[in-house]
């Protein structure tokens, strides 16, 4: 299969190791081309990147070794990629990989399951050590929200530390979507607030969420109090706001489409 297009420099996400940079010019038959080589203590850093197609939503994967380093989904293979570019934060070279991984298939389906309004059936390792300690507090709060269940940014916070706003940005950066519900974050009166895939998105994926549930629940995070609500309260103000008829643009009818899963290494060599 041929090679994916190459993705450009851009920045070094978090938890890649301290990396330097060494920018010189190299003649060659097409004239001076600018070369960036990086220097660091290790000789590569190896990733695999798993996409799946179901029913119109394309759902991506990065692996390193046993653990999870980033999710996404999308409504096409070119805004998957988009979209780990964004979250990784470095250029890196796109090539198909070999043989599945078992993470990889297990994650797509807790990822599936979780899209679709069912309870996620398993858990998978998320790699968040080398991400800020207070973003790690958070996306592990948001990760105790109960399917059915929402809370607010200030409620967030208040289990999780900060402010609400704080608590916004790290949602709006959200590296394991939707594996840490971050949809099921709303405003303190029941409005959608903010989502990077669109708020039609965010009301459809509450709304297969539906339980019936009526009260409130306290779930204990940390010594903490993260207080939830039925998301009902959400729905009726959700769609009062939206209009009751669209169309969601990730959901198609297109079912009986099936495309192989694609196993896609990313590499980022230093030397």
């Amino acid at each position: 299969m041929p090679a994916l297009p190459k993705v450009s420099v851009m920045k070094l996400f978090p938890f890649c190791l301290p990396l330097t940079f060494l920018i010189y010019l190299r003649k060659t038959k097409m004239g001076v081309e600018t070369v960036i080589t990086f220097e660091a203590s290790v000789d590569c850093i190896m990733l695999e990147f798993y996409v799946r197609k179901v029913d119109g939503v394309l759902f991506g994967v990065v692996v390193e070794g046993q653990n999870v380093v980033a999710t996404t989904f999308a409504s096409d293979e070119s805004k998957a990629l988009q979209n780990m570019q964004e979250i990784l934060g470095f250029g890196v070279a796109f090539q198909v990989a070999g043989a599945s991984s078992t993470l990889a298939e297990k994650t797509l389906t807790v990822m599936k399951n979780v899209y679709g309004g069912k309870n996620p059936d398993g858990e998978v390792p998320l790699s968040m050590e080398r991400l800020p300690a207070y973003k790690q507090r958070v996306l592990r709060t948001v990760s105790q929200i109960p399917v059915g269940y929402v809370a607010s940014y200030g409620g967030v916070a208040e289990a999780a530390g900060g402010g609400a706003r704080a608590v916004g940005n790290v949602m709006a950066n959200n590296p394991f979507a939707p594996i840490v519900p971050c949809h099921r974050v709303v405003t303190s009166s029941w409005g959608l607030g903010g989502y990077g895939g669109g708020l039609r998105v965010k009301f459809e994926f509450l709304k297969r969420e539906k339980r019936g549930y009526t009260e409130k629940l306290d779930v204990v995070v940390n010594g903490r109090v993260l207080r939830v609500f039925p998301v009902e309260l959400v729905l009726e103000k959700g769609g009062t706001l939206l209009g009751k008829n669209y169309s969601p643009p990730y959901i198609k009818t297109e079912t009986n489409v099936k495309l192989p899963e694609k196993n896609i290494r990313l590499s980022l060599c230093v030397s």
